[in-house]
């Protein structure tokens, strides 16, 4: 019997325990108030075979808080929640538009965190018929400092921002992992940062890219996994690279 309720006692400790650091969860409605201010986004599609992806934006609550264990030393860790979620864009023309709430509102009083916007290839085939669309670019926007973790973010200070970036095909063969080459975007970043933080009113935000088709990089990674092989970077006038870098060299795109 003694045994028996050692066992139970221990077991209500694991579900105390678990209660501590499970959160319930969390309400992600949001209700913008009348007041808020907005971030409006233009994008400017720079060809027929590109297209704006949905704004994928992130809010913050400080009030509906998350419970973690420590892997480092067991202790209980209260960090603040996240609201993920993806926002169509509607188009005119060549003009995609979108706008986000920067008081989210709701039972949890999300904040806006961070917006991530950009343009992707959705058809390949006037590059090559064997190729299919790759990956993207665009700019991140943090509005609070914990959204910038994930790289170094420069400081803008105003509401109106226009962008202007100059974007390049890149065709990338790695058989390693896909049969089909892809036909990516590169530019000297491919995902520009800025962090505004503490600016009053609405924020419009211009990206209007430009995508040079006739000049064209080539990535193709080795055959086998191997000490010594690398990518080979081949630029449009026919100079190849492969010194272990990742990402072509903008400065060699003007030469």
């Amino acid at each position: 019997m003694q045994k028996i309720a050692i066992t139970l006692i221990s077991v209500l400790g694991i579900l105390f325990v678990s209660g501590c650091t499970v959160s319930r969860p969390v309400n992600r409605t949001l209700s913008p108030p009348e007041n808020t201010q907005w971030v409006n986004i233009e994008i400017t599609n720079p060809s027929p075979y590109t297209q704006p992806f949905p704004l994928r934006v992130r809010y913050i609550s400080h009030k509906c808080k998350k419970k973690r264990i420590s892997g480092f030393d067991g202790s209980v860790i209260t960090e603040p929640s996240y609201n993920a979620m993806r926002v169509p864009m509607q188009q005119n023309g060549d003009i995609w538009s979108g706008k986000v709430a920067i008081t989210g509102g709701g039972i949890c009083k999300w904040t806006l965190s961070a917006i991530t916007f950009g343009i992707e290839y959705i058809d390949a085939t006037h590059m090559g018929k064997d190729l299919v669309p790759g990956t993207g670019v665009g700019a991140t926007f943090a509005f609070e400092p914990t959204a910038t973790r994930n790289g170094l973010f420069r400081f803008l200070y105003e509401n109106n921002v226009a962008l202007t970036p100059v974007y390049f095909p890149l065709i990338e063969t790695n058989k390693m992992e896909n049969e089909i080459d892809t036909l990516n975007i590169f530019g000297e970043d491919n995902f520009l940062k800025r962090i505004m933080v503490g600016i009053p009113g609405s924020i419009n935000i211009q990206f209007s890219p430009k995508l040079d088709e006739s000049k064209i990089v080539r990535m193709v990674a080795p055959e086998k996994r191997k000490v010594g092989e690398y990518f080979r970077i081949i630029y449009p006038d026919g100079t190849v690279v492969s010194d272990g870098s990742i990402h072509p060299d903008i400065r060699k795109m003007g030469e």
